[in-house]
């Protein structure tokens, strides 16, 4: 069964949907943290603005880069069908492959991260 006879289907149109919905919920809820880490300086005292400040890359990087990744991973199942990968000689197929894309990009997003953080 091809992409477009399984999208006819009941349960290939309820998981297209939901993973509409799900990516909507995720650009959503990135910009929300977005928009608190732009007023966490109206907070009284200067403890979550100064955790802020001292470890962005963990408490903004990290969970974002997270969201970034899962956002990729879904748009990418959602246009090109099952996501199936190869790495090192392994290939993953089903529900492992997307894992495995998922792991790869944060990875690379993290160690972009490390490397461009001074």
């Amino acid at each position: 069964m091809n992409k477009q006879e399984f999208n006819q289907t009941p349960l290939g149109k309820l998981q297209l949907t939901m993973s509409w919905v799900l990516v909507v919920i995720l650009t959503l809820f990135g910009l929300f943290l977005i928009f608190k880490l732009a007023t966490v300086h109206n907070t009284p005292g200067d403890y979550w603005s100064s955790l802020v400040r001292e470890q962005f890359p963990v408490m903004v990087g990290m969970p974002l880069a997270g969201l970034g990744c899962l956002f990729l991973t879904l748009v990418l199942r959602i246009s090109t069908g099952p996501v199936e990968c190869e790495v090192g000689g392994l290939k993953f197929k089903g529900a492992a492959a997307p894992i495995v894309f998922w792991l790869i990009c944060f990875m690379v997003c993290i160690v972009g991260m490390k490397l461009l953080w001074q």
